[in-house]
């Protein structure tokens, strides 16, 4: 019997970013097996490029939903398990499912491969996952997120920088908001910033989703360009592989850019950065102390800080 292949990830964006290439990894260890991935409803979408994987999505919020993918994972009889989100309830689900091989993050009873020692945030989010795998052998190379561009993306992109007379590397993009629920990770100088740039002839291309929207219309009134909800996760990696660079917060966007091989420079004040910096982007961290866990306040950072960090990378 070939093997039966479940992944599970089911948030939030940044780590489901992050995951691209232990997916990837994962489906390569298995070629010829039947695998499905199952994440939460609204991250299907970033795995649907990925041959040879089929995906299963659920409302995670729902208890009832969550019982029902229970019974769903219990009755396809899965051999192998992958367990990437490492939280009670996934291990849960994979202790149910009756797979003789379970892989996860922690020494229990749900899993049957396991890093020796026990997670304790002493690495980035990305390095533990990736021990993860080497419990059983699979090995991760790629250390950015995979996120193909197509045909009709590239153009779209391309339509899009001639439409507000942009060039490339003539550009910056810049996050500058963060979950709603987590405003201690804004940055409050933005504005200053984007001034800057604008002296130095590099225009700003404002990003971020609908909680974005009105701080992106105040920033963009300053100075730049408001992108607030042009663009999905692909899309926005391809306007980054034609961007000279990026500033971001510790935000999902952060994550996604660095799947376009450019410098992004991630500002980060009471969030670990060690743990969450951008996969590849460690030297381009901008924080408030270079130790892996501070309480300082963002607000301390200074404008000039920020681009004397930016200015020494890029020869501005």
């Amino acid at each position: 019997m070939s093997d039966k292949v479940l992944i599970i990830k089911l948030g939030a964006l940044g780590d489901i970013v992050m995951s691209t290439p232990l997916v990837y990894a994962i489906k390569k260890h298995h070629p010829r097996s039947q695998t499905v991935l199952l994440t939460a409803i609204q991250f299907g979408y970033v795995f649907e490029n990925f041959d040879g994987i089929s995906i299963k999505t659920f409302d995670r919020h729902s208890l009832y939903r969550t019982l029902e993918i229970a019974k769903w994972i219990r009755s396809n009889n899965f051999t192998h398990i992958y367990d990437l989100q490492g939280s009670r309830r996934t291990g849960i689900l994979t202790l149910m499912s009756r797979a003789t091989f379970r892989v996860g993050n922690h020494n229990a009873l749900s899993y049957t491969h396991f890093p020796a020692a026990p997670w304790k945030g002493q690495q980035h989010i990305f390095d533990r996952m990736c021990l993860l795998l080497k419990t059983c052998d699979i090995n991760v190379h790629e250390r950015r997120p995979i996120l193909k561009a197509s045909k009709v993306i590239e153009n779209k992109i391309s339509s899009w920088l001639e439409t507000h007379s942009l060039d490339t590397d003539s550009y910056v993009i810049m996050h500058a908001g963060s979950s709603p629920l987590k405003p201690e990770k804004r940055w409050p100088y933005f504005s200053a910033l984007a001034l800057y740039f604008q002296s130095k002839d590099i225009t700003t291309v404002w990003v971020g989703a609908t909680d974005d929207e009105s701080l992106n219309t105040a920033l963009s009134e300053v100075t730049g360009v408001n992108a607030s909800m042009a663009f999905n996760i692909f899309e926005l990696a391809e306007l980054g592989r034609r961007a000279r660079f990026a500033v971001t917060n510790d935000s999902g966007p952060m994550h996604i850019l660095a799947a376009a091989n450019i410098p992004i420079f991630g500002i980060f004040g009471p969030t670990d950065w060690s743990r969450n910096h951008a996969l590849g982007q460690e030297d381009n961290v901008i924080a408030t102390t270079r130790t892996k866990l501070n309480e300082t306040s963002l607000t301390e950072l200074s404008v000039e800080t920020v681009i004397d960090v930016i200015s020494s990378k890029l020869f501005l």
